[in-house]
């Protein structure tokens, strides 16, 4: 499993942000750095997140929820997936406007209230293994 380095979320939020006059800029370093490690955690041998959509939409939850950077967080968060994906031999098939009701009903729904596994079944439904 390839999983996403510090700075390679570094430089997606700066390519989502190129051409703005929105600034990437690391707002909680902390954060971000937990967003790393969270697909890889383990609990007594259990892995946390065993399955490739699970751990691309923990990803995907916690750049938005945590909001890492200055700007684009949800914007990134979409690039991260789709990179994540590809890095391990997948492709998400999502519409523009299905990825954006995603990021948008994340972004709206409290930490408390938010259902995480039904995140997880959307990246599911559209991660597919390229051929």
């Amino acid at each position: 499993m390839r999983y996403l380095k510090v700075k390679e979320l570094i430089a997606i939020n700066t390519a989502v942000l190129a051409g703005t006059t929105e600034r990437s800029f690391i707002r909680n370093a902390k954060g971000l750095e937990s967003i790393i490690a969270l697909p890889q955690q383990a609990f007594f041998g259990v892995v946390a997140y065993p399955e490739i959509h699970q751990k691309i939409g923990i990803v995907f939850i916690k750049i938005i929820n945590l909001h890492p950077f200055e700007d684009g967080n949800k914007r990134t968060a979409v690039v991260a997936a789709l990179v994540m994906a590809k890095l391990n031999g997948y492709q998400l098939r999502f519409t523009n406007q299905e990825i954006a009701e995603l990021a948008l009903s994340v972004a709206a729904t409290d930490e408390s209230e938010l259902k995480y596994e039904d995140v997880y079944a959307i990246f599911e439904k559209h991660l597919r293994k390229k051929s």
